[in-house]
């Protein structure tokens, strides 16, 4: 807890929890009038997961383009700094958003969430490369866990806030759902900014650094420093395939409890909430359970449950023969929910034991000088992994494959990263 209170990690902390829950909430609120509030998004003829899909890529394309030059610059500038102007462009970024919002307007919305993924393309290599800066090798896995704990909390209460309130009608007078997530959206921007001018020096460790703003080329070169570092590369890897079926999860299970389980949305709340609680569990038990500095015996304990986890929810996911979508009190009724619950909740803890260490072990070697362009190179990683799928999965939502064909694709690729994480393990106990 000590960690926890100081200025080096309690701001940031505070902001990056922030900024999550607005991330996802103008995502998911998007995705709510789409699916839930009848309203177009680009074409009608396009399917609803298709559409849920493609607003999901509005976040991270615009992400993948942008944060090598980010990760170039967090090298160059005081990285503290970067932070700073980050959290200063959330906020307009926000009162974008609250005009779509008073507007109903998806094509205002969208905007706006193409630029939050610009926005967070600059904050998440600068996040990364200033946490080693900041704290001791022995805090990382401690200040992973907590912030990856929590962030999916936020994620959790930004999904909440997003698909419920924004649904709701007349509040009181003339405040509508939509309006109220406007309001909120804005007020947590500013808490933001208000926590990054708290931040202390991050002081640049390459200031004679040029920068390269051609995207492609800069992209190329990063990925190049990467391979040069196999050692980071590796836990990058996996970091990346954590959120190419973190993905997965969340853009399909909208579309799965709404259109072939065929319940409502406070069923897809309760799963949700099921499965970030799930993580956030998962994620805090590596500050209890890591051992050694890389704790990979819970990477390869974690990946392995997410695959056996992962296959039986893939096993148990049969369509409805329900024509109305029902309720809670039916979801709890039906009696392959206990076994659904178990696997929801069994892959999102064993996620969160699997991904916490390696965010650290990423951080832990990369040397300061390139640290940011580093992680900057694990975002495209983790961005093409994330848009790979989701281009996947739009073109699934075109075909007639099994709805639950996309766990399918965790089970098959996770295997061989649970067989490499169970191999190093074993290694790593016969060196000690």
């Amino acid at each position: 807890m000590s960690l926890f209170f100081q200025r080096k990690f309690l701001p940031l902390f505070v902001l990056f929890q922030a900024g999550t829950i607005n991330d996802n909430m103008l995502k998911n609120a998007l995705i709510a009038l789409v699916t839930y509030g009848g309203m177009i998004l680009f074409s009608e003829s396009m399917p609803r997961d298709g559409l849920v899909a493609t607003a999901a890529l509005l976040f991270t394309l615009p992400f993948l383009i942008l944060c090598t030059i980010a990760g170039q610059i967090a090298d160059k500038v005081d990285r503290s700094t970067v932070l700073k102007w980050v959290k200063r462009a959330e906020v307009l970024i926000m009162i974008i958003a609250a005009l779509g919002f008073y507007l109903e307007s998806t094509y205002v919305l969208a905007f706006s969430l193409f630029l939050m993924g610009a926005q967070s393309a600059f904050f998440s290599p600068t996040k990364n490369a200033v946490l080693p800066q900041w704290l001791e090798e022995k805090d990382l896995i401690k200040a992973n866990g907590v912030l990856s704990g929590f962030q999916f909390f936020s994620i959790l209460l930004g999904m909440i806030i997003g698909i419920k309130v924004v649904l709701m009608g007349p509040i009181s007078g003339s405040l509508s759902g939509p309006k109220m997530v406007a309001c909120i959206l804005l007020m947590l921007g500013l808490v933001g900014w208000y926590a990054a001018e708290k931040l202390p020096e991050a002081p640049a460790p390459d200031p004679l650094l040029k920068i390269n703003y051609n995207p492609i080329s800069s992209i190329i070169s990063v990925l190049k420093t990467s391979f040069q570092h196999p050692p980071v590369l590796r836990p990058m890897l996996g970091i990346a395939w954590f959120y190419g079926f973190s993905n997965i999860l969340i853009l399909v299970l909208p579309v799965l409890v709404a259109d072939i389980l065929m319940y409502d949305a406070s069923v897809l709340i309760y799963v949700l909430v099921a499965s970030t609680v799930g993580i956030l569990i998962g994620s805090l038990l590596c500050l209890v359970l890591a051992k050694g500095k890389e704790a990979r015996g819970l990477v390869a304990f974690g990946i392995v449950g997410v695959m056996l986890f992962t296959l039986d929810l893939y096993l148990n996911t049969n369509a409805s023969n329900r024509t109305t979508l029902g309720n809670m009190d039916a979801f709890i009724a039906d009696t392959g929910t206990l076994r659904f619950m178990i696997a929801i909740i069994g892959s999102s803890v064993c996620a969160g034991m699997y991904v916490v260490p390696l965010q650290a072990m990423a951080q832990r070697r990369s040397p300061n000088k390139v640290r940011a362009r580093l992680m900057s190179a694990g975002s495209v990683l983790l961005n093409a992994s994330v848009n790979i799928i989701t281009f996947g999965l739009i073109g699934l939502s075109f075909t007639t494959m099994k709805p639950a064909t996309p766990f399918l694709a965790i089970v098959i690729v996770s295997a061989p990263v649970s067989i490499y994480a169970v191999y190093k393990f074993f290694k790593t106990l016969k060196e000690e």
